[in-house]
């Protein structure tokens, strides 16, 4: 018998003193499984899972920014167009939307970059300028504003993958990388503002491509005048000019970057070994760069503004007579004799920077003359035309 059993777990291949255990390790079904193999097995595991932990890492540049992006458009869409109701500063910027769509000049205090892309939203919605988005109002049936908020959201969302490269090129640690863009991605007043029809969007993503191209520029400071040098300074004086056009408030990105450029220069400038040509040429190309390029942008987009706008509209009376004279629909200088004659109706405008047209009320002064009150008047008004008729004490003229 004892041979018999020697035989038996020879065959098996399992150790006599394994056999006699109570609790034997096996699977389910009851087969054993060697404690080698089990151990070789766990290995293969691990081996998988870091396979995969390092496929993930390989290839963060590519997943990270995906998610983010992903992210962002999600939080910035999700159900835009809930709200059928002219929120806020929308009633300012649908109108002047709206003025590019009918062709209206107006008149307003920020460069016209960011409204003329809203009028574009507009025109790619179908819109036709016939709605005049007063405060509270109820968005018409024909007018899709949700197409519109989905076009300016789409400026705040890009922000997310800029955030993530930008700090990218500036070579901080992952961490470090995730947490700028989550910062941004999850900012309330971003995603808020991001939602609407407005400019604010369009203005943060103009300002994050110019830190972005900065950072490009800066990381190729050690092959000046190459082609990408030449190419990342271009781009960031085109995303100056294009962040001034849309708000003023964007000088404070053209002032990031040219503090970043005076101390450059004046390290080149310090730098002996340097020579004065290549000097100069480094100040020359970015004289070109940073302040050429920002003002053919900035001046360009009033020149599409103008192009546009074509007709007469609410904001003539800003302008002087001579330019209003040239707008479509005009009665400005329309059959105008060059000398003024009794009869004629006239309008008086100081000529000064903004001013104003001389405008007649039909209230009076509560003091002094109790006689009416005359002051400017910076819009269309019919209070604005004077007549020009002979003094009612005088007789007739005679010309002997």
């Amino acid at each position: 018998m004892a041979v018999q059993d020697e035989t038996r777990g020879a065959a098996s291949g399992v150790d006599q003193g394994e056999l006699k255990r109570r609790n034997v390790q096996g699977q389910a079904n009851g087969s054993y499984i060697p404690k080698e193999a089990e151990d070789k097995m766990d290995e293969k595991s691990k081996q998988q899972a870091n396979g995969f932990l390092q496929a993930l890492d390989d290839y963060e540049f590519l997943i990270a920014p995906i998610i983010f992006t992903a992210l962002a458009f999600f939080t910035r869409m999700w159900k835009i167009g809930i709200s059928n109701i002219v929120t806020w500063d929308e009633a300012h910027f649908g109108k002047f939307g709206s003025h590019y769509l009918k062709r209206e000049f107006y008149f307003d205090v920020h460069p016209p970059l960011g409204k003329m892309l809203v009028g574009l939203s507009g025109y790619l919605a179908g819109y036709n300028g016939s709605f005049e988005f007063k405060s509270g109002e109820t968005y018409p049936e024909d007018l899709n504003y949700t197409f519109m908020r989905l076009f300016n959201s789409a400026f705040g969302a890009l922000c997310i993958p800029l955030a993530y490269f930008t700090a990218k090129e500036l070579h901080f640690k992952r961490p470090t990388v995730w947490l700028v863009t989550m910062m941004v991605l999850f900012e309330n007043s971003y995603t808020t503002i991001s939602r609407f029809i407005l400019l604010d969007s369009m203005l943060l993503f103009f300002t994050f491509t110019t830190v972005f191209c900065w950072a490009k520029f800066h990381n190729q400071r050690h092959d000046p005048f190459g082609p990408e040098w030449a190419l990342w300074l271009i781009m960031t004086g085109i995303s100056i000019g294009c962040v001034c056009s849309v708000k003023w408030v964007g000088m404070f990105g053209t002032a990031l970057v040219g503090l970043y450029t005076i101390e450059d220069l004046w390290n080149k400038f310090g730098d002996l070994r340097m020579p004065k040509m290549t000097l100069a040429a480094h100040f020359g190309f970015r004289v070109v760069g940073l302040i050429v390029i920002p003002m053919i942008v900035y001046m360009f987009s009033f020149w599409v503004h103008f192009l546009i706008l074509e007709n007469s509209g609410p904001g003539d009376a800003q302008m002087s007579s001579l330019f209003q004279a040239n707008l479509k629909g005009t009665e400005v200088g329309k059959d105008s004799p060059l000398e003024i004659a009794l009869g004629s109706r006239t309008t008086l405008k100081n000529m000064g920077y903004g001013g104003g047209l001389l405008h007649s009320h039909i209230q009076t002064f509560p003091e002094g003359s109790n006689q009416q009150q005359v002051t400017c008047y910076h819009h269309k008004d019919a209070n604005n035309d004077w007549f020009w008729y002979p003094n009612r004490f005088e007789g007739d003229f005679n010309m002997e």
